[in-house]
This record gives C-alpha cells, structure tokens and sequence, in this order.
C-alpha cells in the first residue's frame, strides 16, 4: 500500500490488480468490515471495545470514517478477530468470493475427512 500525502490517493496492489482510490474509499471500505467482523462475532461496538480495551468512542469513529488506525491497532484488530490484515481492505465482491471459497474448501475438507474415515473402517475390519 503507498499513500500520496499531497493528493489524498492510495494506491492497493491485491492479486496483480492496482486499485487507485481516495483515503475515505479505503476508510470506509475498513469500517464496512470491521463492522461485519464486529457484528458476525455478535458484537456491539461497546462490547468490542471493552473485549480489546479500547474507548468505545475510538470504536464508534472507526466505524463512522473520523478516525484511521495504527498498524498496531490494525494487528489488534486482525488478531482479534482471526482474521488476516488484508481482509480489512477487501472490498464487497472480494469477501463473498473468500466466503464461497472457504465453503468449498470445508465442503471438500469434510469429504476427504469422511473417506479417510471409510478407509480406516475398512482397514479395521481385517
């Protein structure tokens, strides 16, 4: 990621592609997932901010584009919810192609664990 301190511009290299948007772009395509994040694990942003300590007025303007984090609080962030630093940047489309990717790979995770299974049965058996 580069940032232009003279224009505001924020250049994204993801898979090849060069992505040029505005800080707010990025800004709020940030509080869109963390909102997500927040709210698939069933969190409040107060319950957020007391489970990482944080004022939940920091939350709440993260969330609302006022204020921007630190790469520590972004690691924060990305611990927390077990998830990698770039899902916080991935747009819309991005997520629900992970989504449908992760689906596929447990899909096909379950049936190697059920056939691994059958075989061991039937090694058993003699």
């Amino acid at each position: 990621m580069f940032l232009s301190q003279s224009i505001g511009v924020i250049v994204i290299y993801t898979n090849g592609v060069v992505t040029v948007m505005e800080e707010i772009e990025v800004r709020q395509i940030f509080a869109d997932n963390l909102k997500r994040l927040r709210k698939q694990k069933g969190l409040s942003q107060l319950k957020l901010s007391n489970e990482m300590q944080m004022a939940f007025t920091f939350i709440n303007d993260i969330e609302n584009c006022k204020k921007w984090v630190s790469p520590e609080t972004l690691a924060r962030f990305a611990t927390f919810f077990n998830v990698p630093v770039s899902s916080f940047f991935s747009t819309d489309e991005e997520n629900a192609h992970s989504v449908i990717q992760a689906s596929f790979v447990n899909t096909v995770c379950d049936e190697v664990v059920k056939t691994i299974k059958i075989v061991e049965d039937r090694f058993n058996k003699f």
